[in-house]
């Protein structure tokens, strides 16, 4: 391929092939964030002489050794084959491209990790950017600091700081965005059409950078997958400084310790599980962005939402399974198991008001059996404070009045990734309990599943793919390529996607690909109403 080496503005480097597709691996965007650099906003990274081989990906940021990544369903699915070693030097980027000049301005996509702030790293098997690169688009996956080494803020980082603290691992998603608005025309990329894109936790960090001061200009469009993403509070300086604080003593530090001391201590020891995420008193390992003026400069993120996103297009959705009915973010969530706790949760969320008017437990009859996938159904199409559904169809119709330039696209996946017999037999496996989990529609955006020559060679071995499963992923990842491309999912024998606007469009993608305008009955006109009146949602 012509472009095996390309020159950045600080050195060369040259790709390998994987799947025809040339991919930079390990590039760095900035300075080992190490020692002096610790807590510290990224650097330059040094320039070098010759051609820097980028055939080996950069380690994992610092997190513990399971975290998140040990569970089901994603250990078997995501992590089956094992994690990289992990190092606070971690701000390293991945570029997958089919061009063959730099002439050709590819749209490029810059995609962010889920794993809450906290785990997870960018060249997961799953987003395999091989299908999407083929189909016309520079993808570039971003590793950037994760928990304690990239949102802890301190009383005396702040004083070192002009005020402020945290927020470095936004600050690397600012430096990855303009080192790929400097780079990536040597790979074929278009530095004028940027698409931003995440899921679950990477969805905090699009969100974020959309509404970042220091990004504004630079992005087109955002993908969000399972969070919209667009409302919410941040917390306050001194709450955050003081959980710092309460973090450190627990480690043993005093609460004034001395940069020089925590700068130099080994990152073990700040690298352990965060606390019961159930109780409201446990010490927590830090992993949240916090509200500084500057790179969050709001604390309500709807309102930087309009300063400095409203006129980007956006494609957002969830999943059909990944969480039940509560006012709080309940991804999985503990599951209701009868039909008194359907019933008293749905009268919690709704009100009383809204319970009565649409007759709530005549007009849906369940069993003990059935509660549980009805409040999963239900809270994926809105009834959950984490978003669902009727939030993204009222972000379409906020936009279309207050942004009328701007494209929204919205949708629910609702696929169950086909299972073995023994997946029956662990309920966090179980496809009848997980539904359509969360994160599995990324087997099919990136299409990044595999069907081996047999079933062990499957990617991932566990999954029994089948012709459907092909397709879908064929399809789903075409809708993703022309959103990046164009800022519309619709495309050649792809079923139309309607725009999500004043007429509440949006997509199934499911057994079948359906699309849907105008409130449906009577259980969608509730569910408006329960985000129209109950979630707090800004008003055009």
């Amino acid at each position: 391929m012509a472009l095996e080496i390309v020159s950045t503005k600080y050195g060369q480097v040259r790709g390998v092939i994987e799947e025809d597709v040339l991919l930079f691996k390990g590039v760095p965007y900035a300075a080992p964030p190490v020692g002096e650099l610790r807590w510290k906003e990224p650097q330059d990274p040094a320039p070098w002489q010759g051609v820097r081989d980028c055939d080996t990906y950069g380690p994992r940021p610092v997190q513990p050794s399971q975290g998140g990544l040990g569970f089901e369903p994603w250990a078997s699915d995501f992590y089956y084959m094992g994690c990289t070693a992990y190092s606070e030097d971690c701000l390293y980027l991945n570029i997958a491209t089919d061009a063959q000049s730099p002439e050709e301005k590819r749209p490029v996509y810059m995609w962010f990790h889920g794993g809450g702030l906290s785990s997870g790293y960018s060249y997961e098997v799953e987003f395999n950017p091989a299908v999407l690169a083929k189909k016309g688009i520079v993808v570039v996956t971003v590793g950037q600091r994760l928990n304690v080494f990239g949102y802890l803020s301190l009383p005396q980082l702040s004083a070192e700081q002009g005020g402020i603290s945290g927020n470095y691992g936004l600050m690397d998603e600012v430096k990855a965005l303009n080192w790929v608005r400097e780079n990536i025309a040597a790979f074929g990329g278009d530095p004028d059409n940027i698409t931003i894109g995440g899921q679950s936790g990477g969805t905090a960090k699009t969100g974020a950078l959309a509404r970042c001061p220091q990004a504004q200009g630079k992005v087109k469009r955002v993908i969000n997958q399972s969070s919209l993403n667009w409302t919410g509070t941040y917390p306050a300086m001194a709450e955050a400084e003081q959980e710092g604080v309460r973090f450190i003593e627990s480690l043993g530090f005093r609460a004034d310790a001395s940069l020089e001391e925590l700068r130099a201590a080994d990152c073990e020891v700040f690298n352990i599980t965060g606390g019961n995420p159930f109780d409201k008193n446990a010490v927590r390992k830090p992993g949240n962005m916090v509200f500084d003026g500057k790179w969050v400069p709001e604390q309500d993120a709807a309102v930087s939402f309009d300063k400095y996103a409203g006129g980007l297009d956006y494609l957002a959705g969830g999943n059909y399974g990944e969480c039940v009915m509560s006012k709080e973010f309940a991804l999985g969530g503990r599951p209701i198991k009868t039909a008194a706790d359907f019933y008293a949760k749905a009268k919690e969320m709704l009100g009383e008001e809204l319970y009565n008017k649409y007759d709530f437990e005549n007009a849906y009859p369940v069993s003990d059996e059935e509660a549980n996938v009805l409040s999963k159904h239900l809270a994926v199409e809105g009834l959950t404070g984490f978003g669902g559904n009727m939030k993204n169809l009222c972000f379409g119709e906020y936009r279309a009045k207050k942004f009328p330039g701007a494209k929204t696209y919205s949708y629910v996946f609702s696929h169950i990734t086909p299972s073995v017999p023994d997946d029956r037999k662990n309920p966090l496996r179980d496809p009848d309990i997980m539904m359509a989990w969360h994160s599995s529609e990324l087997w099919y955006t990136f299409a990044s599943l595999r069907v081996g020559r047999s079933g062990a060679s499957n990617v991932p071995p566990i999954r029994p793919w089948t012709e459907y499963d092909v397709e879908l992923a064929e399809k789903m990842s075409s809708y993703w390529a022309n959103f990046i491309k164009t800022g519309d999912p619709n495309g050649e024998g792809l079923p139309h996607w309607p725009a999500s606007g004043e007429n509440h469009g949006w997509m199934d993608l499911g057994d079948e690909l359906v699309s849907h305008e105008g409130l449906e009955g009577k259980r969608e006109q509730m569910l408006y109403e329960y985000a129209a009146e109950k979630m707090g949602l800004p008003k055009a």
